[in-house]
């Protein structure tokens, strides 16, 4: 018979799992170690707010970036950044029930490809299993070696390939100078290498109604949008769907041949590529400049319309300014924001 574990207990949704956990990890790393898996765009650096969970026993108070990132209503009813409170004891908490369904999966490298300067697609073939997701999601890819370290390095990518293909995953990462993860996929993944991820997660993809759809993507936000249009394409949906995709120059179009090809397959697709640092001499015959601007030109207005916005935090804040002053509702404005 073995002596009862001494360490504290994570109670999950009244008693789902109960896991033990080493005193002092953050609770959003506990979990993961017991195969819990919570959103973390961020890999818990506390900037993207979505490891969020209530704690109903076992909690701590709110530290300064819980604040930053979690209304006052929602702290009032126990809501925390999992990966900013540490385990003391027994601790119960609330996670939304769709956490409990991902899952971590081993997979190795099928093919690398440079489709555009500072953009690598990696190609992801699932070992023993299938992911099945929706279209718009992500997952977090795993760092080897930091598996072993108190808190593992993990980092959120969306999925570029359609759900047609669960056993093969394509995600897009962008070179970020300095960057751990980017540096490690650009410098040391090759095919054939193991890698690990887990997922999926994330609420971004379209809404099952009839309004026509304005999708705004911005470098490697582009990533997401792919596998919406080519699911779309797949399945046939008649949605009316618009793409404006925002790079700097020419150079950074991702992807741009395969798009204008949807473009010319789906009826109701349109494809606006923007170029905001295209220079006049350059060739450019499309779309130059603000967002804001060319969106007021061809769209002056978008009340019917729902939008799907992905990319960085400036780019994000600059397209839902212009969508509400063209007549969106904020709750019809969807959004997945680089950390």
């Amino acid at each position: 018979m073995h002596p009862p574990d001494p360490r504290p207990c994570i109670d999950v949704n009244d008693g789902k799992r109960v896991v033990p956990a080493e005193p002092g990890t953050p609770i959003l790393f506990a979990l993961m170690r017991e195969g819990i898996f919570l959103p973390s765009a961020c890999g818990g650096r506390a900037s993207c707010g979505q490891c969020r969970a209530r704690i109903t026993a076992g909690g701590s108070d709110h530290v300064p970036e819980e604040i930053a990132l979690i209304p006052e209503a929602d702290r009032a009813r126990g809501m925390h950044l999992t990966c900013q409170v540490r385990v003391t004891g027994n601790t119960r908490i609330i996670v939304p029930e769709s956490s409990l369904g991902a899952a971590q999966y081993q997979a190795h490298v099928a093919a690398v490809r440079d489709p555009v300067r500072d953009m690598r697609e990696v190609d992801l073939h699932l070992d023993a299993a299938e992911m099945h997701f929706t279209a718009g999601q992500y997952v977090q890819l795993l760092l080897p070696g930091s598996e072993r370290a108190p808190q593992p390095l993990y980092r959120a990518y969306s999925i570029t390939s359609p759900p047609s293909r669960p056993g093969l995953l394509s995600l897009l990462v962008a070179r970020v100078e300095g960057g751990t993860c980017s540096t490690y996929v650009f410098e040391s993944l090759h095919e054939g290498d193991a890698i690990t991820v887990n997922g999926p997660f994330g609420d971004f993809h379209l809404q099952g109604t009839d309004r026509p759809a304005l999708l705004v993507a911005g470098g490697s936000g582009i990533a997401p949008m792919r596998s919406i249009l080519i699911d779309a394409g797949e399945r046939g949906r008649e949605k009316e769907l618009t793409l404006f995709f925002v790079a700097r120059t020419r150079a950074d179009l991702v992807w741009f041949e395969e798009v204008r090809a949807l473009e010319a397959r789906l009826p109701r697709f349109r494809f606006v590529p923007l170029l905001s640092h295209s220079r006049a001499d350059d060739g450019w015959e499309g779309e130059r400049g603000g967002m804001a601007s060319v969106l007021a030109r061809l769209l002056p207005r978008l009340d019917g319309h729902e939008a799907y916005l992905c990319g960085g935090p400036g780019m994000i804040d600059s397209a839902i300014g212009a969508l509400r002053s063209r007549g969106i509702a904020e709750e019809r404005i969807f959004f997945d924001k680089f950390s």
